[in-house]
C-alpha cells in the first residue's frame, strides 16, 4: 500500500502541493512562494543541495519529504537537514509519515550522514508522537530566527 521513492524530474508540482498544504495548514500561505519550476530547477541541477522523497498510497501521491545538506558545527560535518515532512490530510493516519522518516534515515545513512536535523512546531502533538516514537531528541531553549528581504538588505548596507 506504501510506496517511497526518490523524488523524479516531474514530481516537481507534487512536491508544490504537498509544501502548499502544509503552509496553509501552518496559516504560512502569506510566505509561501515556492513554485514548481523552483522544486525542478533546484533538485534536478548539476550539483543538487536538496533531496527529496515521494510516498505513495495506492500509487496516488501521498507525502513527501524535502531536505537539504547542512554542517553542524557541533559534529564538524555534514548533516542532513529535514526540511519539511509533509502527508495530505485525505492521507493521514496510515503510516505514511513513518515510511517517510525510515526511508530519509536510509537516505542519511547511505549518504554518510549521521545525524539529521529538523524543527517541528511546538503545538504539533501528533508529530512530536511521531519523533518520540522513532528516537527524537528535542533541544530546550532553541528559537528559531531568521532575516529576509527588507531587513536582511538593510543589513547589508
Amino acid at each position: 500500500m506504501i510506496r517511497v521513492r526518490t523524488a523524479v524530474p516531474g514530481d516537481g508540482a507534487f512536491l508544490w502541493r504537498t509544501t502548499r498544504s502544509l503552509a496553509e495548514s501552518h496559516n504560512h500561505l502569506g510566505q509561501f512562494e515556492a513554485t514548481p519550476e523552483s522544486f525542478e530547477r533546484n533538485l534536478f541541477c548539476e550539483n543538487p543541495v536538496i533531496g527529496a522523497l515521494i510516498a505513495e498510497w495506492d500509487g496516488q501521491g501521498a507525502g513527501s519529504v524535502v531536505w537539504h545538506r547542512s554542517f553542524s558545527t557541533d559534529l564538524g560535518r555534514e548533516v542532513m537537514y529535514l526540511e519539511d515532512i509533509i502527508v495530505l490530510p485525505e492521507f493521514q493516519k496510515r503510516g505514511i509519515a513513518r515510511a517517510l522518516m525510515k526511508e530519509t534515515a536510509k537516505v542519511a545513512l547511505a549518504r554518510g550522514y549521521d545525524a539529521v536535523f529538523w524543527l517541528m512546531m511546538e503545538w504539533n502533538d501528533a508529530a512530536r508522537k511521531l519523533y518520540d516514537s522513532v528516537g527524537a531528541e528535542y533541544e530546550t531553549g532553541v528559537n528559531v530566527c531568521r532575516i529576509r528581504r527588507g531587513a536582511l538588505e538593510a543589513l547589508a548596507r
